[in-house]
């Protein structure tokens, strides 16, 4: 399933967005590698993983949420 059209994903807006959304993913890895409290570092994990997803909303089958989640 295809969420963006290509058009859409040639669109000036989607090239800005996808602009900040990759400086913000390479500001929170970079926190991501400083030494931090587990909690703290579980958070920012789960902020890479939510911007990578909206990263990937141009793919042709972006991956979905039950993808993220791991069977115990």
């Amino acid at each position: 399933m295809q969420i963006l059209t290509n058009h859409e994903r040639q669109s000036t807006v989607w090239k800005k967005i996808t602009e900040h959304l990759e400086a913000r993913l390479a500001s929170l890895r970079v926190k991501n590698d400083a030494s931090r409290p587990a909690e703290e570092t579980e958070k920012l994990r789960g902020r890479i993983l939510e911007v990578k997803h909206l990263l990937g909303l141009d793919a042709e089958s972006p991956e979905t949420e039950s993808d993220d989640v791991q069977d115990y």
